[in-house]
């Protein structure tokens, strides 16, 4: 899929996210780097096998913008780059990850 049909924008982040399964809470947190973030989702890289269709919460902080806690669902893995889909998102968090994006690409101040 490409930049033209998307559904929304992706910026490049390097930020350390906190990964840690919905099924399995035993099973100790995974840190790893993000690589892409958009309204929807991120995508990270992660040296630990997260097969698809795994639910996760993760936790990560954008710079001038806060923590945020989400759930998500690994939608794909290319090698050690997972994508992961948000779920159950609330507003309050698509509209701070928006404006973070905006902020990024110049588009509005934080």
């Amino acid at each position: 899929m490409d930049a033209a049909t998307r559904k929304w924008k992706r910026i490049k982040l390097d930020v350390r996210v906190r990964i840690r399964r919905l099924d399995a809470p035993e099973v100790a947190t995974s840190v790893v780097r993000t690589y892409e973030l958009s309204r929807g989702g991120m995508s990270v890289y992660a040296s630990e096998a997260l097969e698809v269709g795994a639910a996760v919460w993760i936790e990560f902080v954008l710079p001038d913008a806060g923590e945020f806690v989400l759930k998500a669902i690994v939608k794909n893995r290319r090698g050690f780059r997972l994508g992961m889909e948000f779920v159950d998102l609330p507003e309050s968090q698509c509209l701070a990850i928006e404006h973070y994006i905006a902020a990024v690409e110049g588009v509005v101040e934080i």
